[in-house]
């Protein structure tokens, strides 16, 4: 499952609140559905074993510099608080983060590879962060990495030059997106045979039951990917 988490600032605004409060309020919502993932596969083992959260896009970075800072804080707090949380080590979860890191602070870089290195050496369930991340980067990085090995650029050698075949993690199943009806270019070479689903609220509004009602309108699904 791949998760647009869209609304923040909206939801800020909504409650004639700063900016940051809205963030807030959007990365404790990110905590707590890690919590519902785990509750979903207690009585559904067979349920996804990979959760990717887009936290923060490449473009975000032309938003202004107060948000954009504020944003790094935030992250680089939750990233070292989500590196020793029990549930994480209990439920031997690898943690991985996705995206161009040029331009992070030394600090939110530190953060990564705590979180990384704490969580190396799991792999019963997978959780990536996206954070200056871009779909068609992401391509053009795949790109040139098959140019660099030598080989001939086709599908399949993308494929596997994607960020989730190497982490090891199969293609997107499923994209749910808060606010809004598009995808933004989210794993945008895996996503082929994703289904969707868009939740009509702001990210930092999102419950339990709108995560069930997504995974259980998944489960009614017929993926046929061209079959």
């Amino acid at each position: 499952v791949a998760c647009i988490m869209d609304g923040n600032r909206r939801y800020a605004r909504s409650q004639q609140a700063p900016v940051g409060v809205g963030h807030a309020k959007g990365a404790v919502v990110a905590v707590r559905l890690l919590g519902w993932w785990l509750d979903y596969l207690a009585y559904q083992p067979a349920g996804p074993r990979v959760l990717t959260l887009w936290a923060f896009s490449s473009d975000n970075f032309k938003r202004s510099n107060d948000e954009v800072q504020i944003l790094f804080e935030l992250m680089t707090a939750e990233f070292k608080a989500l590196a020793f949380s029990p549930l994480v080590h209990l439920f031997r979860m690898r943690v991985r983060v996705i995206g161009s890191r040029t331009h992070f602070p030394a600090a939110f870089i530190q953060a990564i590879d705590l979180l990384e290195s704490s969580t190396a050496s799991y792999s019963d369930l997978h959780l990536q962060l996206a954070v200056g991340y871009g779909g068609r980067d992401e391509v053009v990085e795949s790109v040139q990495r098959v140019l660099e090995s030598g080989e001939a650029v086709t599908a399949c050698a993308i494929t596997r030059e994607s960020y989730c075949s190497r982490n090891g993690v199969p293609p997107v199943d499923l994209m749910l997106r808060t606010s809004e009806r598009r995808t933004s270019g989210f794993f945008l070479w895996d996503t082929q045979c994703a289904e969707l689903h868009f939740v009509d609220k702001l990210w930092p509004e999102l419950s339990q039951l709108d995560w069930l009602r997504a995974l259980e309108s998944f489960a009614q699904r017929e993926q046929r990917c061209g079959k």
